[in-house]
This record gives structure tokens, sequence and C-alpha cells, in this order.
């Protein structure tokens, strides 16, 4: 049967504002000014820590000198915020109704996002989707990040699927191209895209405005 591999932030689950706020506490008092949302975003790709670790480079002046100890305790401050304050986290409507479709129509399911193990689980165990996950892969458990299709692989090697026979949803270019580039076919999903027009030129097999579009593709996948 064939497989779903979604992203988690921005796909799955409606996480950016939520994430800006917690890297900006995060960071708050071992930087010279906040980030803004775009180098958050560009930052994302590895675990939370090199995300961080980026930033506190990027966001001070040359007369401060980022030490491993201002690196830990932001990494700290970055999982108290985010866990305490998660209820501000939602599945985007829908999905978990495409997610339920999938299962019953005998696809496996799996996660993969850039996200740490620590935060990945505790979101999908707080919007309840954790039980319904087969297969997770996280920024901690590969070498090689988005756009580079290492995780896609290891999805396909557990699911043991042809490359046509997994779907790989996402909201960021990366996303697309690490589908594509595994031989996967693509959707790239434009409800949650930050930058909807580069997700849109990704080059995905289909272009997603809504969770809706999922179900169809999805219900119309062994018609092809």
């Amino acid at each position: 049967m064939p497989a779903l591999l979604m992203d988690l932030d921005g796909t799955i689950a409606d996480t950016l504002p939520h994430l800006f706020a917690s890297f900006r506490d995060a960071v708050a008092p071992f930087v010279a000014r906040m980030p803004t949302d775009a180098e958050i975003i560009a930052s994302f790709g590895p675990p939370e820590r090199d995300c961080i670790m980026q930033i506190l480079y990027e966001c001070n002046d040359t007369t401060r000198t980022v030490v491993p100890q201002d690196l830990d305790r932001a990494v700290r401050r970055f999982h108290d915020y985010y866990e305490c304050r998660h209820d501000a986290v939602h599945a985007f409507p829908g999905i978990p109704e495409v997610i339920q479709l999938a299962r019953k129509r005998k696809w496996r399911f799996g996660v993969q996002t850039g996200k740490g193990r620590r935060s990945a689980v505790f979101t999908l165990e707080r919007l309840r989707l954790r039980r319904e996950t087969e297969y997770l892969v996280t920024g901690d458990d590969v070498r090689n990040h988005k756009p580079d299709p290492e995780g896609v692989k290891k999805a396909l090697a557990e699911f043991q699927l042809p490359p046509s026979e997994l779907l790989v949803v996402g909201d960021t270019p990366a996303d697309v191209e690490a589908g594509t580039a595994a031989g996967a076919k693509t959707a790239a999903a434009l409800w949650g895209a930050f930058d909807r027009d580069a997700v849109r030129q990704a080059g995905g097999t289909w272009v997603l405005e809504k969770v809706e579009d999922l179900q169809t593709v999805i219900e119309q996948w062994g018609k092809k």
C-alpha cells in the first residue's frame, strides 16, 4: 500500500507564530536585536539547537562573543517556552480527518520534520497524532537535512516501498525538493506556507491550495 509522509510545522500544524515567539524568547538575553520572521525561517532545516546558534551569531554585533553557555541556556529557554505555551498550536482544520482517511485506506503514515525529536514528539502527542504516526524522522535522525533526500529515503526503507508509492507533503521548497530527489511523488502544501510563491514554484507533482485538495489526491491515487 502507498504511504503518506508529511512535514509537521506549517503542514500538519499551524506552529509558525508559536515558533517565532519561542525562538525570540530563547535568544532575547543574548542578542543585540531580535531576529525577524524571515531570519528565523531561514535558520530552519536542522534541529532547534543549530537554528538558535545561527540566530545568535546573526543577531549580535561584533563586540559580543557567543559562548557555549549562552547557547545551552538559549536552548533550555526555547523548550521551556515552546512546551509551556503549546496550547497556542493547533492542527490545521481538516488535517486529522485527512490522516484518518489515509489510514482507513490502509496507507502507511509518517512524519518528517527538521525539528528535534523532543519538540516533534511533544507536538504530535499534544495534537493527539503520535499514535497515528507509524514512523517519525526528525532533524536529530539524519546527518543531511532537507532538501537532501536522506530523511525521505529513511522513510522509504522503513515502509519498504518504491519511491513511486510515497507521497511527500510539505510547505517549503526544501520539502518538495527532498521528495523529488528521492523519486517520490510530492505535493506542495500552500495552506501554511510562509512563502507561497516559492513553494508553488518548487516543482511538486501537485500544488495544493487547501487541505481538501490533499484529500482529493488520496482518494484518486489508485485511479491514475
